[in-house]
């Protein structure tokens, strides 16, 4: 199931995640976990321009081990004013190469703003500057409008044990239907499903039910909680690749074992049965917290 995983690099550049006690990791350890997933044929990278640093890294990393042939996938920054060709431009001078494997649109939003010009130019360099063109989604309805553009090569959406087939099913397979890639992300939640219940923010308590129904079909199947929802989202056939992301070498070698492991099909099948009433509050944009 390897070649279903991207490794997420967020952690490369920012402090990042509800549950993350550790901060932004050292250069030395972005380096460690680039080797361990490399030697382990984890060989896409989802990175961004407004994750800190993080392209540098992987830029660094890049020029020094040039036999490593990552494929790399990056987001637009369009801030200050850079259309998207300016943001791909930079993106490439600081990953120190001539191609990614995709560029994307970070939001719904940053598309709907960007001109038509721009991005008639934008994909006039289709084939050089990048090889597919891909948006950063979090609702069903910006789903809905993108299935019927025919600009993009994939999607990146949420996906995991709560924000699941109830709630992503269907439209996953229409956008599956119109042959777009489609890219999940958010697999624990931005470390939710972590945290002990005692530190959830009172703005989430209303998910902690759902959570301690989806503790009881891993002890009844006597697995533990991130191999559950690692399977979970690699079960789905109109899923292409599940977005992963790590803060240490340790975290890595943790999840490459998860990612192997067995679940049985009645596991999953017991959280498609899962429905989160308060879908709002899988939306980890909107928590301001």
């Amino acid at each position: 199931m390897s070649n279903k995983i991207i490794l997420g690099t967020v952690q490369f550049g920012l402090d990042y995640g509800i549950n993350n006690t550790s901060g932004k990791m050292s250069k030395e350890e972005v380096f460690k976990i680039l080797d361990l997933a490399y030697a382990s044929n984890l060989t896409v990278l989802d990175t961004a321009a407004a994750y800190g640093n993080s392209e540098e890294r992987i830029g660094d990393y890049l020029s020094i081990n040039k036999e490593k042939n990552f494929r790399i996938i990056t987001k637009f920054n369009l801030k200050q004013n850079l259309t998207p060709i300016h943001s791909l431009e930079k993106s490439l001078h600081n990953l120190k190469i001539d191609q990614v494997d995709a560029v994307m649109f970070h939001s719904f939003e940053d598309f709907k703003s960007t001109k038509k010009e721009e991005i008639n130019s934008l994909l006039e360099l289709k084939g050089k500057k990048y090889k597919k063109l891909g948006i950063s989604l979090y609702t069903n309805a910006q789903m809905k409008e993108i299935a019927e553009k025919e600009i993009f090569d994939l999607v990146q959406v949420p996906f995991n044990v709560l924000d699941n087939e109830q709630q992503r099913g269907e439209i996953l397979k229409e956008l599956k239907s119109k042959n777009l890639e489609i890219h999940t992300r958010s697999v624990f939640l931005q470390g939710l499903f972590f945290m002990k219940k005692d530190r959830i923010p009172l703005k989430l308590n209303p998910l902690v039910r759902y959570l301690n129904d989806l503790e009881s079909i891993a002890e009844h199947f006597s697995l533990d909680f991130s191999t559950l929802a690692i399977q979970y989202a690699l079960s789905k056939q109109y899923i292409d690749c599940v977005l992963v992301g790590v803060d240490s070498v340790d975290q890595l070698n943790i999840n490459l074992k998860k990612i192997e492991s067995k679940v049985p099909p009645s596991a999953l099948n017991a959280i498609d049965e899962i429905f989160v009433t308060e879908a709002s509050l899988l939306n980890p944009s909107i928590w301001n917290l």
